[in-house]
Parts: C-alpha cells; structure tokens; sequence
C-alpha cells in the first residue's frame, strides 16, 4: 500500500505526540496512509489531507487545532469559511430563564448542591454574570461565543458553561486549552466527549483543577 507518510521520514529527535480523538473513518483514513502520529503533519499541506478519501473538513479543523495546540502546523492552509453571523443550531439560544431559580428547581438534592457550588465557582472565576442555555434551556453559560466550522456550519454558544444532570455533570469550554492533560490528570475521575467534560460529582474531584481549568479557559477568550 502507498503511503502518504513514513515513520522514517518523521525528525529522530522529535517526541511522538498522539493523535486527537477523531471518527473512525478519519482514523482508518490516517492510518492507510501511515500517519499515525501528530508530527507527522506538520508542515504538510491542508490540501493534501484533505484530498485522503475518509477525512472531510471537520476532521481536517480537529487536526488542525491539535497541531495549533502542539506549536506545530500544516503549510499551504485552505481557505476557510467566512462567518456570516448566523446561527444554524437555533435549539442552543441564551433563554431569560434565571440560573439560580432553574438550579433550585432541579429534582435531586445532589444536583442542587453541586449546582449551586459550581455557579459561585464560574461567577467568581469569570467575573460573569451566568445565561442559561439550550433546549429546555438546561446549560448554565458564561460569555458568548460565536463558531464557525470548516463545513460553513456556524453558530452560537457560551464561553464556558456546566449542566448538573442526572448522569453527570457535563462542563462545557473547558477542552482544547493550554496544559489540558496536565488539567486531567489533576482532576481526577473523568470523561471527556465531543467538546465535554463529564464529572459524577464535585465531591469526587479536585475543585482547585477545575477552578484552574475555568480560568484558563475563560482567559484565552473568544479562541476557543
């Protein structure tokens, strides 16, 4: 099989940084043409990834940030949408709803408390003042942020944010920032999903890390 890239080819003194999290096509896609580590893109050409059958535009914006994240960088970048200031996910809207009466609402004393810890938490880390957001609505958010991907999809959303649910408490904004493993491994047990956070619980992990990871966040401002 032809190879878009070679280990051989990669620096011998450059450290291995893995791949983002990516779809399985996309992975497959990498894969078949021998990359299977981040330095590998570096300094090739956007056009070039992009024409691997398998990986479309918005995995190519996933590598694209990584390889931001990691210092490095593809050469020859394409285009990319203008924003418009649309909004096309027009179920994930800032809502007059109050955040505290909405947290006090909730059906479980766990999630109240744990609510109501994370919304002096973000008030004081942020110097915001909290929205609520979505459908129901059922995200408390802090700032705005308007995103455009690579497909030209675009639209609004909060900074950084949090949602005490049954299941877990899904954090928002707070992914794709400096030192994030580092975050991680501070924190403690988590998981992470498309752009989330997830926690069981306050009590199970280290407020301060949080804390740091909001601040972090919310200081690189509308970068995110």
């Amino acid at each position: 099989m032809n190879t878009l890239f070679s280990m051989s080819d990669a620096p011998p003194s450059r450290p291995r940084l893995p791949l983002p999290r990516l779809s399985a096509p996309a992975e497959r896609t990498l894969a078949g043409a021998g990359i299977t580590d981040l330095t590998q893109l570096d300094g090739m050409a956007e056009k070039d990834v992009l024409a691997l059958h398998g990986l479309g535009p918005a995995q190519l914006g996933v590598l694209r940030h990584a390889l931001t994240e990691a210092g490095l960088a593809f050469t020859d970048p394409i285009a990319r949408p203008t924003p418009t200031g649309r909004n096309d996910n027009t179920a994930l809207a800032a809502s007059t709803v109050s955040p505290r009466d909405w947290i006090n609402s909730l059906p479980a004393g766990r999630r109240v408390e744990d609510g109501l810890r994370l919304l002096a938490l973000f008030d004081e880390v942020t110097g915001e003042k909290a929205t609520m957001w979505g459908p129901s609505p059922s995200i408390v958010g802090y700032g705005h942020h308007h995103y455009v991907y690579d497909t030209g999809r675009e639209g609004d959303t909060c900074r950084v944010g949090f949602s005490p649910r049954a299941s877990a408490i899904s954090l928002y904004g707070l992914l794709g920032i400096p030192g994030q493993n580092d975050f991680l491994d501070r924190l403690g047990p988590h998981k992470t999903g498309k752009g989330c956070l997830y926690v069981t619980r306050l009590s199970g992990i280290d407020e301060q890390a949080l804390r740091d990871m909001v601040d972090t966040a919310w200081a690189r401002g509308d970068a995110g």
